[in-house]
């Protein structure tokens, strides 16, 4: 068993070791510290290096525009500001004494090794670059250098700001160990003082004074100021950097700073408040915070800027922080320097855009040149002194099949002009590098698949200014070669042609063919060239319209439509006139716009014209003579036939007395042949008058369910003597219609009157179909079972004196006309009628009717029901 004293001897020992281990945890702090303020100077003078090369760049390019008098003197500038860029760059790699040097091994030294070539070019850039003498294309890549370099120096500050994060990162973690240690030795303290004897209690109390003493020690030798902050927002501990940055003196401590902590400002000036405050919201969050700015309003109206970095505290893992430890340091010096330094670079920036903004505005232009050279409708080829391709656009491939990349550099002469035409085409290359422009030259090419190609070409000389002689030149061409055969095949038919082929303007005809001397009677081209297409025409057209007039008419016309075709009256040499009909075409023919007049003769054709036009009028006139002849004929006609008609009716009847069987069924036949004889002449005379155009519409409000009951009971009889019947299949509400009646009725009687005759047996059905919404009458449709039409003989029944065949005129009658007179009258009326019908089945006639009134204003009564 362990002895007191050999207990108490043990826990000193524990107490001392942790004691150390916090001593040498807290020289680590010390160290790390040190080396967290060196990168931050590191950072500071590499952001000054971009500087100076802005400094470098906007005297180099001073010297360069700046009056003769004073160039000197912004050339020793830029010199200077060479020397400095050049010493500050060799004490950062530590070649020389006197600033700070990156660590050597460190991944910023290896990056900002890596821009020494860069530094080096940019300098000589720019001492290029202050010379008046040198080339215009030096500023750009002066700029561009200096940019690239900048771009450069960003990734090395990049690199310390990364190596600055993952030291800040093990300060905290060392100053967590301290922290832990101090509360380990307090815990062997506490332990200590719980043992009896009054020595080891001394022993323990003096050890942890002077651990306590340590500590303090070291967080006294501390810069940064430390609090640390429990849950409930007590401050608990702070070091003396916390009360020298905040500026509070010795007295309540604790209370001055809770009284900062609410005054506190963020980067954009708005009031934190305590929820917002760093070491707030990791205790909330238990996540760290990093490089937070922080603003405290002083009382002369400045303000303290720091930057504070938080650390969550945690008793055991899984449980939230109990305090968060917070480090905090006075940046306004630094945020002074960087507004400084922002204000600068902004400065720079204008500048820098200004600059950007002319080389963008040369960049546009090239691309600009480069768009119309590619999307040019013409081979584009650049040539230089040396009669060598430099530019070559999309079209020059196309025509002569050699890529951009191949045709560059090569001799345009001997590489794409046939062998025969090259002297030609290197006078002409030398004329415009002389500084004549060519215009409209054409010459053949070869392509590199060896065919020959004919190419109109416009040259200009290229100078870089008008003063200048020709450094070069730029051919435009376009092919022609399909032009030309176009224009071979236009002349021989122009030339060849049996029509009149004419080219006039507003000065007259400019050429003509053979075949309109021929169509004129003209000798010689002499007597038609310069006379206008008006003055080989009569003075007026057949219309009575002037021809000078209609001429230009028809010219603007053809100029909007591209071509227009017309009939024209056109005068001969000897004061003939003859017809043609004229195609007018705009076209281009050199340069200018012309009209081609192409002549053909109808002569023929219009005596053929005038002929079956006789013809037709001769007809017409016949038929309108007969039918004025059956409407006359009317009166003449019905008077008898009604006496007829009227006296057997008389004799029927019984009214002179009792007739014998015999008579009386003679008597019967007169008057059954009476009437058929009158429904006969009714139906010429309705053709009569459709065609001599005197049938008149009747138009009224129609109730369409009445009449087909009325027309139903009508020929209900005749019906029932076959032994059929009829019936009506009609909805219970049907909207009446605008229309004429008498004409519909006689459609109704027509079509079930022939159903009637053509049925033997079975049934006749009539069909009337509205629209569900309105109730409108659609259809009436009439079927029976009779014998039907042959599909072949459907077309035809609806003309005059037309039937199913021979054999139904035999067996049943008739003329022919009920069908016509139907098709007639429905058309009249607006309606449709269709036929479907089955041999020895039976037939179908649908009387589709029309969607409006025959008259709109008609009042209409409201529909009724069945």
């Amino acid at each position: 068993m362990v002895s007191l004293s050999e207990l108490g001897r043990r826990s000193r020992i524990g107490v001392l070791f942790v004691i150390a281990a916090a001593v040498a945890m807290l020289g680590v702090l010390v160290t790390q510290t040190s080396k967290q303020g060196t990168e931050a100077t590191l950072q500071n003078a590499v952001a000054r290096q971009g500087l100076l090369s802005e400094r470098l760049m906007s005297a180099a390019l001073a010297a360069r525009t700046a009056v003769p008098e004073e160039h000197e003197l912004w050339v020793e500038r830029t010199a200077n500001a060479a020397r400095d860029f050049g010493d500050a760059s060799a004490r950062l790699r530590g070649e020389r004494v006197g600033g700070p040097a990156f660590p050597p091994g460190s991944s910023a030294a290896r990056a900002y090794a890596g821009l020494r070539d860069a530094e080096a070019q940019l300098i000589t850039t720019a001492q290029h670059a202050a010379d008046r003498l040198g080339p215009s294309a030096v500023q750009d890549s002066l700029v561009s250098r200096q940019w690239r370099f900048v771009g450069a120096l960003e990734r090395v500050t990049a690199e310390l700001e990364s190596e600055s994060e993952r030291r800040f990162d093990q300060l905290v973690q060392v100053e967590a160990v301290c922290v832990i240690l101090m509360l380990i030795a307090l815990g062997l303290k506490v332990r200590l003082s719980l043992q009896p004897t009054e020595l080891r209690l001394r022993e323990m109390v003096d050890a942890l004074a002077e651990s306590e003493a340590r500590l303090r020690g070291m967080l006294d030798a501390m810069d940064e100021g430390m609090l640390l902050t429990t849950a409930d927002g007590r401050m608990v501990a702070w070091n003396p950097s916390a009360l020298r940055i905040l500026g509070i003196d010795g007295t309540d401590p604790e209370r001055s700073i809770q009284a900062l902590a609410r005054q506190l400002i963020d980067q954009n000036g708005e009031r934190l408040g305590v929820e917002r405050l760093p070491s707030r919201v990791t205790i909330r969050t238990g996540e760290p915070m990093r490089n937070i700015l922080l603003g405290v309003p002083r009382a002369d109206g400045r303000t303290l800027w720091l930057s504070e970095n938080t650390h969550p505290l945690f008793r055991a893992p899984g449980e939230p922080p109990y305090a968060a430890f917070a480090l905090f340091r006075d940046v306004t010096d630094e945020r002074q320097v960087e507004e400084e330094r922002t204000a600068q670079a902004h400065a720079l920036e204008l500048q820098n855009q200004e600059l950007l903004q002319q080389a963008d505005a040369l960049e546009r232009g090239q691309a600009l040149f480069r768009s119309l050279v590619d999307t040019a409708g013409s081979a584009i080829v650049g040539l230089d002194l040396e009669g060598r391709v430099f530019e070559w656009n999309r079209e020059a491939e196309a025509l002569f099949g050699v890529t951009r990349a191949d045709a560059i550099g090569r001799p345009y002469a001997e590489a794409f002009v046939t062998p025969r035409h090259r002297e030609k085409m290197r006078n002409g290359i030398a004329a415009v590098l002389a500084g004549n422009p060519l215009r409209n030259l054409v010459g053949p090419v070869k392509t590199r698949a060896g065919e020959r190609r004919t190419v109109i070409w416009n040259i200009t000389p290229l100078r870089a200014s008008p003063d200048e002689p020709a450094h070069g030149l730029i051919a435009a061409g376009l092919d022609i070669t399909e032009r030309e055969a176009s224009d071979e095949r236009f002349r021989i038919l122009f030339e060849r042609s049996s029509d009149a082929h004419l080219l006039y303007d507003d000065s007259g005809v400019i050429d003509c063919n053979d075949a309109t001397l021929r169509m004129l009677r003209a000798e010689r081209k002499a007597s038609v060239i310069g006379r206008s297409p008006v003055g080989l025409s009569p003075r007026r057209q057949p219309d009575g319209r002037l021809s000078v007039i209609v001429s230009e008419q028809m010219r603007q016309l053809a100029r909007v439509r591209g071509y227009y075709r017309f009939e024209w009256v056109h005068e001969r040499m000897d004061g003939s006139l003859f017809p043609v009909e004229v195609t007018l075409t705009p076209v281009r023919l050199n340069g200018r716009d012309v009209m081609l007049a192409v002549w053909h003769d109808i002569a023929e054709r219009k005596a053929a014209e005038d002929a079956l036009r006789s013809a037709k009028e001769a007809a017409e006139s016949a038929n309108r003579t007969k039918s004025e002849f059956m409407t006359r004929m009317n009166h003449e006609l019905r008077t008898p036939l009604t006496a007829i008609i009227g006296f057997s009716r008389v004799l029927l009847q019984g009214r002179e007395g009792s007739l014998p069987p015999g008579v009386q069924r003679y008597v019967e036949r007169i008057r059954v042949n009476g009437m058929h004889l009158l429904s006969l002449i009714n139906q010429i005379l309705d053709v009569a008058k459709v065609e001599a155009g005197r049938m008149e519409l009747e138009p009224e409000v129609v109730s369409v369910d009445r009449l087909v009951r009325d027309t139903l009971a009508m020929l209900e009889a005749t019906a029932e003597a076959k032994g059929l019947s009829v019936r009506g299949e009609l909805p219970m509400r049907v909207a009446p219609i605008v229309t004429d009646e008498g004409k519909l009725r006689q459609i109704l009687i027509n079509l079930i009157g022939n159903a009637i005759k053509f049925t033997e047996e079975g049934e006749v059905c009539v069909r009337v179909e509205t629209n569900p919404t309105t109730h409108r009458p659609m259809s009436i449709t009439v079927e029976d079972t009779g014998i039907g039409i042959p599909h072949d003989r459907q077309t035809k029944v609806f003309d005059p004196f037309e039937q199913g065949d021979s054999s139904t005129r035999r067996q049943f009658g008739g003329t022919g006309l009920g069908l016509s007179i139907v098709k007639t009258f429905a058309g009249l009326i607006g309606a449709r009628i269709r036929v479907e019908s089955e041999v020895g089945r039976g037939t179908s006639f649908t009387l589709t009717l029309p969607e409006t009134d025959l008259v709109q204003d008609l009042a209409l009564p409201p529909s009724r029901s069945a």
